[in-house]
């Protein structure tokens, strides 16, 4: 019987079986309201802006056949689907209505152009969404952990007492291991050491004291011995450097409260009932909302 089962002709007589089950499923629940499919005029046009502004050219008589096909092929599929009650209990097309309905909803509102007076008010309230990056210049010097094994911390602490003795002359070019990164970083923002390093070696650099060697600092590839030669903190940024940046988050701010508002308003018309199940197993708790 196992043998049977694993035959790749019984797979082929399955999966026909499947199919014409389904076929005549879908056939006895009929293609639509009246069986036909229209693509007007306006839908062709639509298919050829929309094949113009990918190609940057109108499409050639195969080609426009093709698009019409396709789009015949996704309303027959369309429907059979719905048919099905496909689109039911489906997370996916769940989620891309409510997008839809939010898009719709952002169109119908628009959202006014700001004043600088709007713009400048929403920045100091959010300084640090807008706050220039903290930039660095320094030196590492690099640990490979395999390499040195057990021997690590005494390797580290021997090099770090050297660059420290020599200060401001050492030359840490020749010392530890080799990588793919430069020995000298020169004014490079927070974020590209982030890229760079990762986050935990970037936050270790922001209270870190400069013009001294310190260390061990982790990375994702090792350890390092660093020393800061500059640090400039960011610092708040001025209407003017960042105008654009503050325009762009505050439609984004306005359209979400704009959507919040919308929501509020159509969640009046549900009474909203959810069951929990209660703890420890017993009936379940009802809390409902209040139809408008």
């Amino acid at each position: 019987m196992h043998k049977l089962l694993r035959e790749p002709l019984l797979h082929f007589l399955l999966l026909g079986a499947g199919l014409f089950v389904l076929y005549g499923w879908v056939g006895s629940r009929g293609g639509g309201a009246d069986g036909q499919v229209r693509i007007t005029g306006g839908r062709v046009a639509h298919l050829v802006a929309g094949f113009e502004g990918i190609h940057q050219r109108p499409p050639e008589a195969h080609e426009l056949e093709g698009l019409i096909e396709e789009a015949i092929r996704e309303e027959i599929f369309y429907r059979e689907a719905k048919a099905l009650g496909l689109d039911q209990d489906d997370t996916i097309v769940r989620r891309r209505l409510m997008q839809k309905l939010e898009f719709v909803s952002e169109d119908v509102v628009q959202v006014p152009e700001p004043s600088d007076a709007q713009l400048l008010e929403y920045l100091q309230a959010n300084p640090d969404r807008f706050r220039a990056e903290t930039r660095y210049s320094l030196q590492q010097v690099y640990f490979n952990p395999q390499r040195h094994g057990p021997r690590l911390a005494d390797d580290i602490a021997s090099v770090l007492s050297e660059l420290q003795q020599a200060g401001a002359m050492a030359d840490a070019s020749g010392i530890g291991d080799p990588m793919l990164l430069e020995h000298r970083l020169g004014d490079v923002t927070a974020s590209e050491v982030v890229r760079l390093f990762g986050a935990r070696f970037e936050a270790a650099l922001r209270t870190m004291p400069t013009q001294a060697w310190q260390g061990p600092v982790s990375s994702g590839y090792g350890v390092h011995l660093v020393r800061i030669d500059r640090r400039d903190d960011g610092r708040a940024a001025a209407l003017r450097d960042v105008r654009s940046e503050v325009r762009r988050e505050w439609i984004y701010d306005q359209r979400k409260q704009l959507n919040e508002r919308f929501y509020a308003e159509l969640r009046k018309r549900y009474e909203v009932t959810v069951e929990r199940p209660a703890r420890g197993g017993g009936a379940s708790g009802r809390v409902a909302g209040i139809r408008q």
